[in-house]
């Protein structure tokens, strides 16, 4: 009985370890180079920017490629995706031909936002420039947790 008390505690810790945190870094810095492969978290607004790509590149699960945006009027933004699902930190699956009030994104407690809110976001930063050709760089976040703000 004390093995499976030990085993039932461990598994509660390890499971409060995996809790979702990153560095706070400023929309501006977040495409650094620096921030290759960690996690940070980062606020702004997500936008559809007039449609969604999802995918399972690689094999892993489908992941739909939002822009967060420093501000909800700003052209150009970084790339955050998100896995698809209806669970929290995920973004339901969306039809072909789907309407922006069709968007449901789940944040970390399960509750559903939708675009052009503000939220927190956590997760891995993907950052490649390309000092040659800077059309060519590559920044996009791959989401664990989304926090509405």
């Amino acid at each position: 009985m004390k093995k499976l008390i030990f085993v039932c505690v461990i598994a509660i810790a390890a499971a409060g370890c995996t809790t979702k945190t990153g560095v706070p870094v400023e929309y501006s810095k977040a495409c650094e180079v620096e921030n290759e492969k960690k996690y940070i978290e980062v606020s702004g607004f997500l936008n559809d920017k007039g449609g969604v790509f999802c995918s399972n590149t690689g094999g892993g699960p489908v992941r739909c490629g939002f822009k967060l945006l420093e501000n909800p009027t700003a052209e150009k933004g970084f790339s955050a995706d998100i896995v698809q699902g209806s669970g929290a930190n995920e973004v339901e699956k969306l039809e072909r031909g789907y309407k922006r009030e069709d968007i449901k994104i789940h944040d970390d407690q399960g509750v559903i936002i939708g675009p052009d809110q503000k939220v927190k976001l956590v997760g891995q930063m993907n950052v490649v420039k390309n000092p040659a050709k800077p059309e060519y760089d590559v920044c996009f976040m791959t989401v664990t947790k989304i926090d509405k703000q």
